[in-house]
């Protein structure tokens, strides 16, 4: 299953009605961490966080997410304007959140 699957499991697994047993949530979060891990086309990292509009992807697994996404190359500025926003809005006061708000400053001038 390719990490884009999984991220769309999890958003389904988010809104659905009744909720999933924990073991199905460690399930999916274990696949997922493990598709982020092997897959190093940055088209399909960037499509798969991008995706993840409403940020339902837990926020460790996200982050491991966007900075392979950057790691391998990931420039776009849909990609960036994402990956500033997600950590100006979640990052503690401190030098990378600092760093994040004036990269997303950059962006938008």
């Amino acid at each position: 299953m390719n990490i884009c699957s999984i991220s769309t499991q999890i958003r389904k697994m988010s809104e659905a009605k009744v909720d999933a047993d924990m073991g199905a949530w460690r399930d999916v979060f274990s696949k997922f961490d493990k598709a982020v891990e092997e897959c190093f086309d940055v088209d399909m990292l960037v499509n798969c966080l991008l995706e993840d509009d409403s940020w339902y992807i837990p926020f460790d697994s996200r982050m491991k997410l966007m900075e392979k996404a950057k790691s391998l190359g990931g420039c776009s500025l849909e990609f960036l304007a994402d990956y500033y926003s997600f950590k100006t809005a979640f990052l503690d006061p401190g030098k990378e959140y600092d760093d994040a708000v004036a990269k997303l400053d950059e962006l938008f001038q």
